[in-house]
């Protein structure tokens, strides 16, 4: 998998995230992986919404 993009991301209670989104080329259709840089998996709910898999936090691209 390689590092394709960052992007800051922002709770609602105002805490600031790094998020790292990876691609795997080996898998078609290029399936993107999105991670915080500290580990914890994200999944995408749109374009700008995440929900942090380990607590249930809604994040929004910045």
């Amino acid at each position: 998998m390689d590092l394709v993009e960052k992007f800051d991301a922002k709770g609602k209670t105002g805490t600031g995230y790094h998020v790292e989104v990876y691609q795997d080329d080996e898998n078609p259709p290029l399936a993107r992986h999105y991670k915080l840089n500290d580990g914890r998996l994200l999944e995408p709910l749109s374009d700008a919404k995440f929900r942090i898999v380990q607590t249930g936090e809604k994040i929004y691209r910045l």
